[in-house]
């Protein structure tokens, strides 16, 4: 019978490829302190993320029902290498 090694893995970091980064780790505490805070001041209904930079809050209505742009080039480019 053969014997196996098993280990267990965060399947979240494996799927975006490795460990998470001192800017991973950074951003998430960024996110999560500005969450806490739009709660404590009483907000809801709003997404946490990052605009050019800035933490910033999006509505959740806007979040879900935004429409953006899709890169023309990275189609292009998908296409190219998914021959």
């Amino acid at each position: 019978m053969p014997e196996y090694d098993v280990r267990v893995s965060i399947l979240g970091h494996m799927q975006r490829g490795g460990s998470p980064s001192c800017f991973d780790r950074v951003l998430a505490s960024r996110l999560g302190v500005k969450a806490v805070e739009v709660l404590l001041e009483g907000k809801s209904n709003y997404m946490v993320g990052l605009i050019k930079d800035e933490i910033a809050l999006t509505p959740l209505e806007l979040a879900v029902k935004g429409k953006s742009q899709i890169n023309q080039e990275l189609i292009k480019v998908s296409d190219i290498v998914s021959i």
